[in-house]
């Protein structure tokens, strides 16, 4: 995304274009007059132009869903700065005061998951990484930030499980799906069977993406970050499924949505059905526990005993060399490029 208009007055900061303060009451080219809130906005999209489509701390490409949230989260901040008062007009004049007023604006917000915070928070800690202030907000504890910093706090480490095997039969419930709407029913049985995400089975083109000679499938589209992946398939009921799948979708370059559909209208449609059949945040139930349960199996039967978060102590024969390598396999196995995101799913032996 490139913006190929230039303010008559500008101003070069750390290797940025900015529009000039001095263009305040000058006429853009609509026609209308350039205001603080304008010109700050405009300033805020030539950094995002240039930065938004790495990664936060790695030099690699991110999705396109990734760079719209951040773009839009991004102009959401710079209006919501100066609807509470404060008329910056570059970006390189953050200052903590401003992280303040955001944080704590947000934090007052009733219709914002704490969840949600955190995320608008690493987001707007990106941002001032690219204008070079991280260490505006790298100075900050959550007790400067917020009221109730307590609330705010984000783990890495599940202490709950959040697999549905824990109170449910998943089989039972994908069943149920199944009877209700047969595609969506399938595309579940890939996240318990696989791992895969939502969006992952949704892509997923049987006849290309399964290999039965290597025993394995190949995860491309629809994957985190346009990361692909190799998954094994190892039991005889995997193998079953995916030649059940592959007489379900006739066509080679045909994938688990229905033809002339959209991604958007599938993922639509998708959790209309999975929420009519129970599977809510309200029930404890959502696809990616499916995840999860796919997490602790695998991880159980590498390490030789159970994921953290079923059992409450550590194993008497636990072996740290036996459960890094399970680690290490999980977070392959699960598309991500770090150990540590395991714990994510299986929790922490302490």
């Amino acid at each position: 995304m490139t913006n190929k208009f230039v303010p008559e007055k500008t101003e070069e900061v750390d290797g940025y274009v900015f529009a000039s303060p001095e263009m305040r009451g000058m006429l853009n080219k609509h026609g209308k007059p350039w205001t603080k809130r304008t010109i700050f906005l405009y300033n805020v999209e030539q950094v995002l132009y240039r930065n938004n489509k790495w990664h936060a701390k790695r030099r690699k490409p991110v999705s396109e869903a990734t760079k719209s949230h951040r773009f839009n989260e991004c102009r959401s901040m710079a209006n919501e700065l100066h609807s509470l008062g404060f008329k910056i007009m570059l970006p390189t004049k953050f200052r903590q005061k401003h992280v303040k007023a955001l944080t704590r604006y947000w934090e007052g917000k009733e219709d914002l998951q704490p969840a949600s915070v955190i995320q608008k928070v690493s987001i707007l800690r990106t941002f001032l990484g690219w204008v070079n202030k991280s260490p505006v907000i790298e100075n900050m504890t959550p007790a400067d930030m917020f009221a109730e910093p307590d609330k705010f706090k984000r783990s890495l480490v599940a202490e709950t499980d959040k697999s549905w095997d824990q109170n449910h039969d998943p089989i039972e419930i994908i069943t149920k799906v199944t009877m209700d709407d047969e595609r969506v029913g399938k595309q579940l049985m890939l996240s318990h069977l696989f791992g895969l995400r939502a969006k992952e089975t949704w892509c997923f083109k049987p006849h290309r993406d399964y290999d039965a000679d290597g025993k394995m499938i190949h995860v491309r589209s629809g994957s985190k970050g346009g990361r692909p992946r190799l998954v094994a398939v190892t039991t005889q009921k995997q193998r079953e499924f995916l030649e059940e799948l592959c007489d379900f979708v006739r066509e080679r370059d045909d994938s688990l949505i229905p033809r002339r559909t959209g991604l958007s209208a599938w993922r639509n449609h998708y959790y209309k059905i999975v929420n009519r059949n129970g599977i809510n945040r309200k029930n404890g139930l959502t696809p990616h526990g499916l995840r999860h349960g796919y997490a602790h199996n695998l991880y159980q039967q590498h390490a030789g005993h159970p994921a953290a978060v079923k059992e409450s102590g550590k194993p008497d024969d636990f072996d740290k060399v036996q459960a890094r390598i399970a680690n290490l396999l999980v977070s392959e196995q699960l598309g991500h490029s770090r150990e540590s995101i395991t714990s994510a799913y299986t929790g922490k032996h302490q």
